[in-house]
């Protein structure tokens, strides 16, 4: 008889010997952690069945669909281990349904909202130094806010103009940037004293303010951005925003969509047509506007 508990501790010990992403883990781990509360860590993995896994989904409710999403998916693995390793007979999770998560409006940033953003902290050295190369290398490269957290120094080429990152299921792919990034980063790094030696090469590219600065976690960038967005008065600011206004303004720009979609690291292109259909909104607005058929009257 297997614990809830034992599973969950030998889970992560071959997801880690697996080297899956840190930010995952901790994702799951914190689903898991909630569903142990709900059903007991001494709970045994024979004696829960599909039923309690609806159950426990259900108690979520005042959670957002896209979380409970989560946490079915964190549960699938769990049981997806446990079937490969004959701890469970079957993936029970997969015999319940898991919610749909609600389609968000994507809202990109505006040039005058990243012009409000740049300015709002112009006089606070480190701060602004810091948060201007943030902001434009979020908005330069598309990058998601765990792949901005775990870059080192040495993962960014300003030479060449490139970054090296891992997005999902630990794919790597090369990004470059604009030379006004390049300065900004290379402004903030000298403001550390780090480079790309063996030195400080493996220090983290983006840290916290501190006497001792660490790697910035997901957490508090979230609290950096939208504290910025407060200071310059732009609501529903966070570190995703930056990743849409990248696609949008690619594809208006007149980017090829499977450059954008290989430059985002997604594996199809459903997220990026739906970039794609607002650019397209765009041009057929500008065309109602422009168009020389109406402006003659003819």
């Amino acid at each position: 008889m297997t614990t809830l508990s034992s599973a969950i501790t030998e889970y992560f010990e071959a997801k880690n010997a697996q080297r899956l992403s840190v930010h995952t883990l901790s994702d799951y781990g914190n689903t898991f952690r909630k569903f142990s509360a709900y059903v007991g860590d001494h709970c045994q993995i024979e004696s829960i069945d599909p039923a309690t896994i609806a159950r426990f989904l259900a108690s979520t409710s005042e959670l957002s669909r896209k979380t409970t999403l989560n946490y079915h998916t964190a549960l699938s693995s769990l049981w997806t281990y446990l079937v490969r390793v004959d701890r469970a007979k079957e993936n029970i999770v997969r015999r319940v349904t898991p919610p749909r998560p609600d389609k968000k409006q994507v809202a990109p940033f505006s040039r005058d909202e990243i012009v409000a953003l740049l300015n709002v902290d112009k006089r606070r050295p480190p701060v602004s130094t810091r948060n201007r190369a943030i902001i434009l290398l979020l908005l330069d490269t598309g990058l998601r806010a765990s792949e901005l957290c775990s870059l080192k120094v040495m993962d960014i080429n300003l030479a060449a103009r490139k970054l090296r990152t891992k997005g999902k299921g630990g794919k790597e792919r090369y990004i470059p940037f604009h030379a006004s990034t390049r300065e900004a980063i290379d402004m903030y790094f000298k403001s550390r004293s780090v480079t790309s030696s063996r030195a400080t090469g493996k220090s983290p590219a983006f840290a916290t303010l501190s006497e001792h600065p660490v790697e910035i976690e997901r957490r508090t960038l979230l609290k950096i951005v939208e504290r910025i967005g407060l200071r310059a008065n732009i609501p529903n600011c966070h570190p995703h925003r930056f990743r849409h206004t990248f696609a949008i303004q690619f594809l208006r720009n007149g980017g090829n969509i499977y450059t954008l979609q290989a430059l985002l690291g997604h594996t199809s292109l459903d997220m990026v047509k739906r970039y794609l259909a607002i650019s397209q909104i765009d041009m057929d607005k500008d065309h109602e506007k422009a168009s020389p058929v109406k402006g003659w009257n003819l």
